[in-house]
């Protein structure tokens, strides 16, 4: 792949998971979420048992891990999709990369350097602006809202917890298909004890779930994974952030959602918190460190990394 396909690739995957956020919130008025998350598994899972069938033991421990983080993270997100705005769930979501300083400390004990602690503030001050008192006129800061920091939190583990897995010698799409199918198994476990499921077999509902499925699972995250070969991380960053930028430009377009001009504001400032410390990196020590004896593994959307992709 050149470095223009992979630019392509990567910016195909954003308008991939943008355009998730609205269409899942759709399907969401006619499935309960952790019924849709596990049709979305289900159909995901017949591509990759030919890779889980080359996963080895070790891959499936680490697999069962990050898959029990993605299967919480996707169950947080997607409750959290039904009790809010699927324009606010993207921008939120963004928080799992100022959120990661926060957990490479809990797991390392490493301080952020300057641009990771800016980055985290700078985001909290853009979440405040999106979902609290400075959002006059709009709907103030819900229980979806807090459900997607959660899990934003959560992809933010994810990740940390994926570039370990890396580091170790783990391979990529071994890992990739073990944890979504761990994540599958798990969240239809979770099903009958977290909610009385609901999915309606409508045109719409089977035709997002396999968008989801394939193309915002599958064809996305192989995109990421080809593409982050070629782009350096800070480049692949820059793209990332128009993520959230299009899935409020498709939550607009697809079912009317409106952001306030302060919202909007908050929004950046998100985007910009999780772009600081990229664009320090290359001036700034290393961070964070190397420690090769942690688990690793992928981005939030399950793509792998980072997995998170959207949801």
């Amino acid at each position: 792949m050149t470095r223009r396909q992979a630019v392509y690739a990567l910016w195909a995957g954003c308008l991939i998971w943008g355009a998730a956020f609205p269409l899942a919130k759709l399907a969401l008025a006619d499935a309960t979420p952790m019924a849709f998350n596990v049709a979305r598994f289900l159909v995901a899972a017949p591509f990759l048992i030919p890779t889980a069938r080359q996963v080895t033991r070790d891959e499936w421990r680490w697999g069962g891990f990050l898959g029990l983080l993605l299967a919480l993270g996707f169950a947080l997100q997607t409750v959290g999709l039904a009790q809010t705005t699927a324009s606010r769930s993207g921008f939120l979501t963004a928080l799992y990369a100022p959120s990661t300083p926060v957990i490479v400390f809990l797991v390392y004990r490493t301080l952020p350097g300057a641009p990771q602690a800016g980055g985290l503030l700078l985001a909290l001050a853009g979440t405040w602006l999106l979902t609290g008192a400075a959002a006059a006129g709009q709907q103030g800061l819900n229980a979806g809202d807090l459900l997607t920091v959660v899990s934003a939190v959560v992809f933010a583990a994810h990740l940390v917890a994926t570039s370990a897995a890396g580091r170790a010698g783990r391979r990529p799409h071994a890992l990739a298909a073990a944890q979504i199918l761990v994540a599958g198994l798990l969240s239809a476990l979770a099903l009958p004890l977290v909610e009385t499921p609901a999915y309606a077999f409508t045109p719409l509902v089977l035709a997002v779930t396999l968008y989801e499925a394939i193309f915002a699972s599958l064809i996305a995250i192989k995109l990421q994974l080809s593409a982050q070969q070629v782009l350096t991380p800070t480049h692949s960053a820059l793209i990332f952030t128009a993520e959230p930028v299009v899935a409020a430009v498709m939550s607009f377009l697809l079912i009317g959602e409106r952001l306030g001009p302060l919202q909007w504001l908050g929004g950046l400032g998100i985007l910009a918190g999780s772009l600081l410390p990229e664009l320090r990196r290359g001036r700034a020590r290393a961070w964070p460190p190397e420690r090769p004896r942690h688990p690793s593994f992928t981005k939030r959307d399950g793509s792998v990394v980072p997995a998170v992709a959207g949801t």
